[in-house]
């Protein structure tokens, strides 16, 4: 899995899949990033904010969080 920028942009309000990122610590919480269906994540459609909490992820995996894995948004969960 691949976690670099994409060619084509994913929608920010209907993204069709999720990285997600899973706490190593109970009382932590996940991070989920719109991403492609290969894990790629395209880095202009995320806001500042979310664009920060990947790069913070990404970089604390295996400290933090768990590898990263890519899970498919259920379609009553699109926008």
């Amino acid at each position: 899995m691949s976690m670099t920028q994409s060619r084509s942009p994913v929608r920010a309000c209907q993204p069709t899949h999720l990285l997600h990122f899973e706490p190593l610590s109970p009382q932590a919480a996940g991070l989920d990033v719109p991403c492609d269906p290969q894990g790629r994540v395209w880095l202009d459609a995320l806001g500042e904010q979310l664009r920060n909490d990947y790069f913070f992820a990404r970089a604390l995996i295996g400290r933090l969080f768990a590898r990263p894995t890519v899970r498919p948004v259920a379609p009553t969960a699109r926008c």
